[in-house]
């Protein structure tokens, strides 16, 4: 009993020394807010996902408010030089090229795309071909009025390099493959690779 009463009058001491003013707010204003947010953040804390509060756990990492209701720049982008914005072009131009066939040749795969009269219609320079280990492009410009392009965001697999062959009706793309494994698609699926059976 003993402890109860010193306990009681701890916090009856606490409470007493801490209703004093100081600019209009008492000391019990702000261990409340402080005792709120951290009572938030230790169950947020100690509960992770599957905390009551959960919800409120994102916390703004902008720049602060100053205030002031006048729109600023809140940061500056680097410029584009002329190289870099025509390669980001030819990476974001939607595919328009919908049909085509292909063929797994153990280490390479043959991309055949059908386009009538594409040899006498486009030069060398019409034609480009951008690749990274996971990635593909075709476009074909002076084909017809917008370019055509064929793209894989994620190829099947790694790949080595790629080319391609103009022919009087079609382009054959070449692509030679990392690891001789087969190819059921030319893109990924997202998918586990396909069982024989």
């Amino acid at each position: 009993m003993t402890s109860t009463n010193s306990t009681t009058t701890t916090t009856t001491n606490s409470t007493t020394t801490g209703n004093s003013p100081r600019n209009g707010t008492t000391d019990d204003d702000d261990d409340e807010s402080s005792r709120s947010s951290s009572a938030l953040r230790d169950n947020i804390a100690r509960k992770g996902s599957h905390a009551y509060y959960f919800a409120h756990a994102h916390q703004a990492n902008g720049p602060q408010w100053d205030g002031q209701p006048q729109p600023r720049l809140l940061s500056r982008g680097s410029t584009l030089t002329s190289e870099t914005s025509s390669s980001s072009h030819h990476s974001s131009t939607a595919s328009n090229i919908t049909t085509y066939a292909f063929h797994d040749n153990g280490n390479n795969v043959k991309l055949y795309v059908a386009l009538e009269h594409v040899g006498e219609r486009c030069s060398d320079e019409d034609i480009s071909l951008d690749y990274t280990e996971t990635s593909l492009s075709l476009m074909v410009r002076n084909y017809q009025p917008q370019p055509q392009c064929l793209r894989f965001g994620k190829l099947t697999a790694p790949i080595q390099s790629a080319t391609w062959k103009k022919k009087d009706h079609r382009l054959i793309l070449t692509i030679v493959k990392q690891e001789p494994r087969e190819w059921h698609t030319i893109h990924d699926t997202g998918a586990p690779d396909h069982e024989v059976v």
